[in-house]
């Protein structure tokens, strides 16, 4: 009888005390937050699928990181604004879905952990960016905040902090308006992709309305037989399709598509050449691309695009080039107010490059603004500025040293067998040779973060100890590892 009691007291007690239990995370409780509105329905899903895996599954797959709470302040617009620039190398319809995402990507609301040093913990607002984004269709829109949330609070990820409403800028949105309220809904948007007028409308939401209004998309778009002859206004009849989506951006669907006559003159029929010298940039001076390693914290193995000059054109480095120059070329019209002709001369770079890949992308580009470099040859230098044909050879194995392979008696083995040497290279010994020399260069290409040349390098010297046996095959391997070091 009184084990039975026990036990019943057992378990009331472990009833009482589980329903006032807290999961802990570092020793606080852990309050869980509202992670559906954060990833606005599995949005990055819908991006990824939108176009080629190689362009939107690589936006889709940065959308999580841009909504955590410790994602820079302007990380979510800037991802918003890398799906509008890729949008336009895509068909119509297609560049019309990207836009609508990317404008409901913006207004996703972002998490923030509670204020744990209150009691009970403070719910806090994110912080807005403060600056403008490079597409016009995102203009004056921010992200949602959680109306629960202490509307005088924020969370500050630099300084993983509470600041108060007032302390510093980015407690209000750009340009002083309101804060910490949801985004009101896009009802229009249009985009240009040919150089046209790119306006956007956003009208405020309807506190009496049981929906929220729809999301209407369209496109412009020049045929692709035509291309830009001039800056007189004498173009290709556009071809318009118009999207309309529902306001949360779920399963948009194309409406119409209109087509005007193929009129084409024959200004509109001819490329225009590249200019003979530098352009006019308008208030800005060099929107050269470069290529090259490293850049923004890519591996060195990793040759990438971005701008040379980041203060005038501040588009994030992309593998797909066609993404910076876009942005450099919008850059010129929007911010540098560069001549119509100038713009006009990039946007013909652009498609004409379109197919080229490399550093040679990067020559062409800029040569059509009259700006001359050899990037095809020379990559820029690791994480960018000017490079040179030494550095570009030569193998750097970073976090390692030169890996050396070693034939001897190792972990007390009778027989001789083979072991790696040098920092970064810890594994048994092995008495086939080959498995040593595959761990070293599988290291070389992952941990160490070697560059390109010290990994063709290591798949150079497996390669060279093809049948050789002993310390021959050690010898080989070690002479070619190291032979650009």
């Amino acid at each position: 009888m009184l084990v039975k009691s026990s036990l019943i007291a057992l378990a009331v007690a472990t009833s009482a005390f589980s329903r006032i239990l807290l999961v802990e995370r570092d020793g606080r409780p852990f309050y869980p937050r509202r992670f559906g509105q954060e990833q606005c329905g599995g949005i990055g899903g819908e991006i990824g699928s939108t176009c080629n895996g190689a362009i939107c599954g690589v936006l889709g797959g940065r959308v999580p990181g841009t909504l955590l709470a410790g994602a820079a302040e302007c990380a979510q617009q800037d991802l918003a604004d890398d799906i509008i620039d890729a949008s336009k190398d895509q068909d119509a319809a297609t560049a019309a879905k990207m836009v609508a995402l990317a404008v409901k990507l913006r207004q996703c609301e972002k998490n923030t952990p509670p204020d744990f040093t209150t009691n009970p913990p403070a719910l806090r607002n994110s912080v807005f960016c403060q600056k403008q984004p490079r597409n016009q269709q995102l203009v004056g829109l921010n992200q949602a905040q959680d109306p629960a949330n202490d509307p005088d609070l924020f969370f500050d990820p630099v300084t993983k902090a509470t600041v108060r409403k007032g302390s510093q800028a980015n407690t209000s949105p750009l340009g002083g308006g309101g804060g910490g309220g949801v985004a009101p809904p896009v009802v229009s948007t249009t985009v240009a992709a040919a150089p046209a007028a790119t306006t956007t409308s956003v009208a405020a939401a309807d506190d009496t309305a049981s929906c929220a209004p729809p999301v209407t998309v369209t496109v412009t778009s020049t045929p692709a037989a035509a291309t830009i002859a001039d800056t007189t206004g004498t173009c290709a009849p556009p071809t318009t399709v118009t999207v309309t989506v529902d306001a949360d951006g779920t399963d948009p669907k194309e409406v119409s598509t209109t087509a005007a006559p193929a009129a084409a003159t024959s200004q509109a029929a001819a490329t225009p050449a590249a200019p003979s010298g530098a352009l006019d940039f308008g208030s800005c001076t060099n929107p050269a691309v470069e290529f090259g390693p490293a850049f923004e914290g890519r591996k060195l193995s990793e040759n990438s695009f971005q701008p040379q000059n980041k203060n005038e054109f501040p588009q994030a480095s992309a593998l797909n080039g066609q993404i910076v120059l876009n942005a450099i070329c919008n850059i010129l019209n929007d911010r540098c107010k560069a001549p119509a002709a100038t713009v006009a001369a990039c946007k013909a770079a652009v498609t004409a490059v379109a197919n080229v890949v490399g550093g040679a992308k990067a020559d062409q580009f800029n040569a059509a603004l009259g700006i001359t470099s050899d990037f095809a040859n020379v990559p820029a230098a690791p994480g960018g500025g000017p490079g040179s044909a030494a550095l570009a050879s030569t193998a750097n194995f970073n976090k390692c040293d030169v890996p050396t392979v070693e034939f001897g008696i190792f972990d007390g083995r009778k027989e001789n067998s083979f072991a790696p040497s040098g920092n970064g290279f810890v594994h048994g010994s092995a008495l086939n040779g080959n498995i040593i020399t595959q761990f070293i260069c599988d290291r070389v290409k992952s941990d160490c973060n070697a560059n390109t040349v010290a990994i063709n390098d290591c798949t150079a010297a497996i390669a060279a100890t093809q049948g050789k046996t002993g310390q021959a095959f050690a010898d080989a391997f070690n002479t070619a590892v190291a032979q650009n070091v």
